[in-house]
């Protein structure tokens, strides 16, 4: 079994080595082989099997993915964060996107890379080679990330094409698309199987940064409240985007929460252990640990860029606190902002706040060689209103910078202090959360209500759920009303609390069919705000993607081009 560092390694290698897998390819030239890698024989030694789930568990980790792309642009305009970039190339975070864009085009591309790479290691996986245990427990790996992959296009794209046999040639492109349903349903039967027979993250034989048992069980439970949600085209009547009987879902989720939450293992360590715990959680991302017991998945990045292995990640960096100057600083380029309704969404006590806003920023000036840090934290439509979650530093005396606003040259702290990645001028190693034990709480509470459109009102057991996350927030229980409508509401504004930059937002107001009007209430924030001026071409942009958004467009992204002139089965979504 590889320990932690081997196992980055090699999912860095693998980088490099799954093209010929993926493509199913026989050879190149009419020359002899200089290796005896085949995919018919590849998987039948633990190590070979290990490197190529590793090769699968790498298509997330690049810019295209869950570098910046994927995450952070394509989640881009709602009501947590949008960009301050009216540039063509951030597009695409102002629903400026087509069928030909990279983001569109790449997003595709990758995950059914993942797939095809699945699809090739459950062929040819050798059972005689192994354990039956063994041999299932690595099909529950692979089609965990599988049922990711699927999960993540019906999502983004609606109808796809299931494929699961691997791509040998020209010929396998042609595959008509499968319903939503259809697609949400072997999902659901990857994500089962995963669950039976993945390792509990409190074995002494799991690997951190590889998907475990419970993990299944919390993308289950995900899975179940999107499909008990709306499903956008699925007819032409938006009140009949629903599949049959909803409400079963979200019973389903329920079940899932609570095998989680009754397993007893996850937790979350409240205000009164830790009033910093929220942040000391995310400072083990900054610097590369793992905490197991709140963070179930997550993408594992390794700051490798200088080895020229193509695994790596830039949260901090894209989406971090303005910082740019001279090359030995931990740059951050703010071209997103947390949004001004995520800041009037918190309490002023809410220890959440101040970590997920950065509210300070460090500016160079060319002509004196000098920095100036300034405080803006109470200015939500300043032009670098900084996300602050992944942050990969901060002043060393805050509370100085607060009191006199602006200091030049003034002291910081690197936070993402790992060798490698403090001062790199793009390339962080910061980890990104997948699923937390605070969105289980969180989906449990909701899965109990049955969603915006159940009927049920908060239980005991929906309060307590949500009442663990405000705690470890330093907030007092909620006494708020328990009946349906004001308690799903309160459900909606505290995933944005504690959920923000975690891409996993637009996607909520896609299901709950509430992103158009989160759209118009953000748009309202903005020009309300005291600070709005209407000429200033930074906050116009902030506006573009409530203005840009068409609700016959926008809920799914287009096929792409690529895929609609190679696949002769798959015909553009209209309007497209």
């Amino acid at each position: 079994m590889m320990n932690t560092k081997r196992f980055r390694v090699v999912v860095a290698i693998m980088a490099l080595l799954t093209a010929c897998i993926s493509a199913g390819c026989k050879k190149f030239l009419d020359l002899d082989p200089l290796s005896t890698w085949r995919d018919e024989t590849f998987y039948s030694s633990a190590s070979e099997v290990e490197m190529a789930l590793a090769g699968i568990y790498s298509g997330m980790a690049n810019d295209d993915m869950y570098g910046y792309k994927f995450n952070v642009v394509l989640e881009s305009g709602t009501d947590e964060m949008y960009t301050n970039s009216s540039a063509a190339n951030w597009g695409a975070a102002r629903y400026a996107y087509t069928s030909s864009s990279d983001e569109v085009q790449n997003i595709w591309l990758h995950f059914y890379s993942m797939i095809n790479l699945v699809n090739q290691l459950e062929k040819n996986l050798d059972p005689e080679m192994f354990s039956e245990e063994q041999t299932n427990r690595y099909l529950a790996k692979a089609r965990f990330m599988r049922a990711f992959a699927y999960f993540n296009l019906a999502n983004w794209f609606g109808p796809v094409p299931i494929r699961l046999k691997p791509s040998a040639n020209q010929d396998d492109n042609h595959v008509a698309p499968s319903t939503v349903l259809e697609v949400y349903q072997q999902v659901e039967r990857d994500y089962l199987f995963a669950a039976e027979h993945l390792l509990h993250a409190n074995s002494p034989d799991y690997i951190p940064g590889e998907p475990n048992k419970m993990a299944a069980h919390g993308m289950l439970a995900r899975l179940y409240l999107r499909m008990g949600g709306f499903q956008p085209y699925l007819a032409e009547n938006e009140a009949d985007c629903y599949f049959d009987n909803p409400q079963q879902y979200f019973e389903k989720a329920r079940q899932q929460c609570e095998v989680i939450i009754q397993d007893g293992w996850h937790h979350i360590v409240p205000y009164a252990t830790d009033p910093q715990s929220y942040r000391n959680h995310f400072m083990n991302y900054l610097q590369n640990r793992y905490d197991l017991r709140e963070s179930l998945y997550e993408v594992s990045f390794g700051n490798l860029i200088e080895m020229g292995l193509n695994v790596h990640g830039r949260m901090g960096n894209i989406n971090g606190v303005e910082f740019v100057g001279t090359s030995d600083i931990p740059r951050g380029f703010a071209n997103v902002n947390a949004s001004v309704a995520l800041y009037n969404r918190y309490a002023a006590e809410d220890t959440r706040m101040t970590w997920n806003i950065a509210g300070y920023r460090n500016n160079y000036s060319s002509a004196n060689q000098r920095y100036t840090m300034s405080y803006i934290f109470d200015r939500p439509l300043h032009q670098e209103f900084a996300i602050g979650k992944y942050r990969r530093w901060e002043p060393t005396n805050m509370e100085a910078l607060r009191t006199q606003r602006s200091i030049v040259d003034a002291p910081y702290t690197i936070l993402n202090n790992v060798t490698g990645s403090a001062t790199d001028p793009n390339y962080t190693s910061i980890n990104f959360p997948l699923l937390r034990y605070s969105d289980v709480l969180l989906m449990h509470a909701e899965a109990i209500i049955g969603g915006r459109f159940g009927t049920a009102d908060a239980s005991v057991e929906a309060v307590n759920s949500l009442n663990i996350v405000r705690e470890r927030a330093g907030l007092d229980p909620y006494i708020g009303s328990t009946q349906h409508d004001a308690f799903f509401n309160e459900l909606v504004d505290e995933r944005l609390r504690e959920l923000c930059f975690e891409g996993l937002r637009k996607q909520d107001l896609v299901r709950w069919n509430l992103l158009r009007e989160k759209l118009d209430q953000l748009d309202e924030a903005i020009r309300f705000n005291s600070f709005y001026v209407e000429t200033d071409a930074f906050q116009q942009t902030y506006r573009e993607p409530g203005i840009t958004f068409d609700r016959s467009r926008h809920f799914l992204l287009p096929y792409p081009l690529q895929e609609v002139t190679i696949n002769t089965e798959l015909d553009q979504r209209f309007p497209w």
